[in-house]
């Protein structure tokens, strides 16, 4: 009967690098963009570009909203989900309808005009 110190003790030459053996080694995992990822960054483009448009600062936007420069900043990237409770203030201070957020884009009627036959 083998002893957990033998289990232990096996040599480097008999140990199998699992990158190695399915042909990985150095590679760096990359994440695929999701259709959520591109909806939050239409969204962020949309707001950075009405922030912009009436002149006012991320902070400036934040005090209305209620949270920091840095949330707005990250609403902007995209890297942070606008939340739907968010939306209907958002659409307030920026003086803009709700729908105006999910209105096409260039980029979106150009890939639905890409798609059709």
């Amino acid at each position: 009967m083998r002893t957990d110190a033998a289990l232990t003790m096996a040599s480097p030459a008999t140990q199998i690098d699992i990158e190695q053996l399915l042909g990985t080694l150095g590679q760096q995992p990359t994440a695929p963009t999701s259709g959520r990822q591109n909806v939050d960054q239409a969204i962020g483009q949309r707001i950075r570009r009405r922030r912009r448009e009436l002149g006012w600062s991320m902070g400036k936007l934040g005090e209305a909203l209620g949270v920091t420069y840095q949330q707005i900043q990250k609403y902007e990237s995209g890297r942070n989900a606008v939340k739907a409770s968010v939306l209907p203030k958002l659409a307030s201070a920026l003086d803009v309808p709700l729908t105006w957020f999910f209105e096409a884009s260039e980029h979106s009627q150009k890939s639905r005009k890409e798609r059709e036959p």
